[in-house]
């Protein structure tokens, strides 16, 4: 028997505590990440200055990655912007992806790796684990470890 290191993602439940918690967060994020690109532009002018001085293909190849990494900051910027407006638009009540946490699990011979390696979720309701699922979505076969309510922890 081994023991190896999972993937677990961590969902929220919407509330309007948690929702207006996101909103600052996404806001927040949202700051840093436009402090980022003014700092790209500055340093790209820089990074393009200095190649003229060189090759041309040395000016390509900064051109290249200005125009790169300026793309991937953008894109990071929308797609903060986008989880903010879905944030504040879904049902309270809503499970929205929050993050991922490794945790350790047993591994030994005739175990399923399937069943080792998906299907765990914690869920978190106003910064309370509410839930630990085995099995993903809710439905019929979704195993609850542990949940429901505050201070109920049913055995598996």
């Amino acid at each position: 028997m081994i023991t190896i290191q999972r993937q677990i993602p961590v969902k929220l439940i919407l509330t309007e505590q948690s929702r207006e918690r996101l909103r600052h967060e996404y806001e927040a994020q949202i700051r840093q990440v436009q402090e980022e690109l003014r700092q790209w532009e500055f340093y790209s002018k820089r990074l393009l200055h200095e190649a003229q001085g060189k090759s041309q293909a040395a000016r390509q190849q900064a051109e290249e990655r200005i125009a790169r990494e300026e793309k991937n900051r953008r894109e990071k910027l929308e797609r903060i912007q986008f989880q903010l407006e879905q944030s504040q638009q879904l049902p309270i009540g809503s499970e929205l992806p929050y993050t991922t946490v490794q945790s350790s699990v047993q591994v030994q011979i005739g175990d399923n790796w399937n069943d080792i390696m998906t299907g765990t979720e914690i869920i978190v309701k106003n910064g309370i684990v509410h839930a630990i699922r085995q099995g993903g979505e809710r439905n019929g076969s979704n195993e609850f470890l542990y949940g429901g309510q505050a201070g109920e922890h049913p055995r598996p």
